[in-house]
């Protein structure tokens, strides 16, 4: 049970150890322990798992308990560790044919194993004949095992890999409709996509001049950050056809910029597009993609610039910025216009300026902190934490009776991850679930 959040109808269970750190883990276990007993044997609809950075966890209840949602058919398995003590991730899990919903994010490989850097995919036939959704963080994921979980997820439609990306070549389904790959492990130069009904796309870490389309899609949106390679951008991709229907854009780095100064003169209009957000580039002095933008978005009601200072000392030999004189824009639909800069930014009028110069309103423009977002954000989250109410009967009636729960079906602090404790819970432990 999440803090604040219910049992549903006695089918989810959300665990959030941030709630309960006041107890010693060992009371915090036999807490958990005394939840599943009681619970009524019905399938599971969620079962969420969450440890910070700081909070030292036995992986051993761990397996216990998520070998206890897996035997009671959970639909969505939500696991947030940030060291499992294991190479190989629970063998289970991949067998799990009621999952539709997978997030596993459990750390790196454990510090002794130099041979990986991230977690492995258990060497066993991958069975999830329900998954529509799955997310792996800091897990190895090459061409050979993403191929082998898409044969055998026949209805993925959502797939998030963050930093887990090694050596991945191809991305290949008729079904996927939104892909992130936020980072690599690990890459060869070229990342093939062929997933010709994909609506959503985010990449970090790549450049464009590596990523082949192949099946190409109409995304409805994507959010894509890209810095330059050692190779040139020589133009000839079409880059910007996959992204004409887009609705919503968020495009950032220098890759981006060198691309869209060479493809943005030929380009037809981004009809569709409403709300834009661009830079992660010395806005000031060039904004000539900007401009050429609104030319090109009749319909844009929001855009959002990100404003990075320039380097002077590392980024003086640029490119020359492309002129704007003489460029008119017709956004008749716009209706904010935000900058996002650092404090200690001397120069941002001078962008300001520019865009009043270019016949954006004044009074649409606005400018933020990128120390206040961050601020704001840190804020919000802690809010989310402390502002859960609401708990569920069965966690509020075991907190109740604490002396209970310590002292409750003899389960001492040595027995809390035994054999015995498995079999209650109705669990057989089986070593080759795991390893």
């Amino acid at each position: 049970m999440q803090s604040g959040a219910a049992m549903k109808s006695g089918e989810s269970i959300r665990l959030n150890y941030r709630e309960y750190e006041r107890w010693k883990y060992e009371k915090f276990v036999r807490f958990v322990n005394n939840m599943l007993l009681l619970r009524d044997r019905v399938d599971l609809n969620i079962f969420q798992l969450h440890f910070d950075s700081h909070h030292v966890v036995n992986c051993d209840d761990v397996r216990t308990w998520i070998g206890y949602a897996v035997k009671n058919n959970v639909k969505v398995l939500d696991v947030n560790l940030h060291r499992y003590d294991k190479t190989v991730l629970p063998r289970c899990i991949f067998t799990c044919r009621s999952l539709e919903e997978l997030n596993l994010k459990m750390g790196k490989a454990p510090y002794k194993d130099y041979e990986h850097e991230g977690l492995v995919l258990p060497d066993i036939i991958i069975r999830l004949p329900s998954l529509k959704k799955l997310t792996l963080c800091d897990v190895e994921v090459d061409t050979f095992s993403l191929e082998r979980i898409i044969a055998r997820s026949p209805g993925l439609e959502d797939l998030h890999l963050i930093n887990s990306a090694q050596h991945l070549e191809l991305v290949e389904s008729k079904v996927l409709k939104r892909l992130t790959i936020d980072g690599f492990l690990g890459r060869d130069e070229g990342l093939t996509i062929a997933a010709p009904y994909l609506i959503h796309f985010k990449c970090t870490g790549l450049p464009l001049q590596e990523l082949t389309w192949r099946e190409r899609p109409s995304l409805e949106s994507a959010h894509i950050f890209a810095s330059l390679s050692r190779s040139s951008f020589d133009g000839g991709l079409d880059f910007t056809g996959i992204l004409l229907h887009a609705k919503s854009l968020a495009l950032f780095g220098s890759g981006i910029k060198v691309m869209l100064e060479k493809e943005l003169p030929t380009c037809s209009l981004f009809e569709s597009l409403v709300t834009l957000a661009i830079g992660e580039w010395c806005l000031t002095d060039d904004l000539y993609v900007v401009l050429r933008f609104l030319q090109l978005s009749p319909s844009l009601e929001k855009l959002t610039l990100k404003h990075r200072m320039l380097n002077r000392a590392t980024e003086g030999a640029e490119a020359k910025p492309i002129s704007i004189t003489g460029m008119t824009f017709q956004c008749p639909l716009l209706e904010t216009v935000t900058i996002q800069c650092s404090k200690d930014d001397g120069e941002i009028q001078k962008t300001v300026d520019a865009l009043v110069a270019i016949g954006i309103s004044l009074e649409k423009i606005h400018v933020t902190f990128y120390e206040d977002i961050q601020k704001n954000l840190a804020e919000r989250k802690r809010a989310r934490q402390e502002g859960k109410t609401g708990r569920s009967i069965l966690e509020e009636r075991l907190k109740r009776r604490q002396d209970w729960v310590d002292d409750s079906h003899g389960i001492s602090d040595s027995d809390s991850d035994g054999n015995e404790m498995e079999e209650t819970l109705g669990y057989e432990y089986d070593h080759d679930d795991y390893f």
